[in-house]
Parts: C-alpha cells; sequence; structure tokens
C-alpha cells in the first residue's frame, strides 16, 4: 500500500510539474494595467477587460482569450452595422466606403477566428501575422473615412473601438510567445 501512495504522489508531482506556468499564475489588476498601457488608451483597455467578468481570476492564455472574444464580438457588431448602412443610403460612395469597409471586417473576423483556433492549440507564434491582418483591415477603414471625411454615422468611433481590441490581442499573445 505503500508504494502505491508513494507511485501517486509522484503522479501529482509530474502533473503539476507539467502545467504550464501561465496556467498556474493568475492575472492581477497589475498585470492588466501593464497590458493596457501598450495601447493607445490605457483607461478604455482596462474598462473592456472589465467588462468581462472571465477576466478576473485568470491566467495569460485566459486573458487573451477574453481580449480575442471582445474583438470579435465588436468586428461582428460594426460588420453588421456597415451592411446596414450600406442597406441604408442611397449615395453611392457611401455605398462605395460601407461595402469595402464591411468587406474589410469580413476579413477580420476569419482572421481573428484562426487567431482564437492558435490560441486554443497553443500556436502562439503563429497568432501575430493574423491580428496584424486584422489590424491592417480595420486601418484601411479608418484611413478611408480621413480621405474622404463622409461619415454622418460617426462610425469612426466604431472602427477606432475595434482597433484598441485588436491591440489588447496582440499584446496578450505577445506576452505568450515570450514565455
Amino acid at each position: 500500500m505503500a508504494s502505491f501512495s508513494s507511485v501517486l504522489i509522484y503522479m501529482v508531482f509530474i502533473f503539476l510539474s507539467v502545467i504550464p506556468s501561465s496556467m498556474s499564475n493568475p492575472l492581477k489588476e497589475n498585470d492588466l494595467i501593464h497590458i493596457c498601457s501598450k495601447t493607445q488608451n490605457a483607461s478604455e483597455c482596462l474598462n473592456q477587460f472589465k467588462s468581462d467578468s472571465r477576466s478576473l481570476n485568470t491566467d495569460e492564455k485566459g486573458i487573451a482569450g477574453v481580449a480575442v472574444d471582445l474583438a470579435l464580438n465588436k468586428a461582428n457588431a460594426v460588420h453588421n452595422q456597415y451592411n446596414q448602412l450600406y442597406r441604408d443610403t442611397n449615395d453611392s460612395k457611401l455605398q462605395e466606403k460601407y461595402i469595402a469597409c464591411s468587406k474589410n471586417y469580413n476579413d477580420a473576423i476569419r482572421d481573428l477566428q484562426l487567431v482564437k483556433k492558435l490560441l486554443d492549440i497553443n500556436r502562439y507564434k503563429l497568432i501575430h501575422a493574423q491580428i496584424n491582418d486584422a489590424l491592417q483591415e480595420v486601418l484601411n477603414c479608418i484611413s478611408a473615412f480621413k480621405r474622404e471625411p463622409i461619415d454622418p454615422v460617426q462610425i469612426d468611433y466604431q472602427n477606432e473601438e475595434f482597433k484598441l481590441l485588436s491591440y489588447m490581442v496582440k499584446f496578450t499573445t505577445d506576452r505568450l510567445v515570450k514565455k
């Protein structure tokens, strides 16, 4: 019986030693503040994280997952808004911008879905290219509205919020690559 106990203790020890360090160290608010300090709007970044209850008592991979989900939710909402704006206007210049941005957000959604899959299978080094692609999509939308500032619904705020969320994904996943 003593040997069974010894084997069991040994197996528990082995199991605990192979758990990734990010799993065993829940992030604290200071960690979120550090991540958010790298963005263009640290207070809004922190508010975004705090808006999702999963941000509390999670590890680095978990917070990256939260950031991806926040970005995906915003991308889907903005994509739907661009589609609705396209249908609601008769202005051909606006229709052109709205449909182009709708396609950009569709591509960004695809990129973020891939980021989520890569995160799930711990392929952190491959995430960088995908999040940069998603960021480029929104930057294209932002620049389209800055070239010709026709934006009667002020959707630029939505683009900026998605940009912030994309950077949150970038900085949370960068922490995973460095481990």
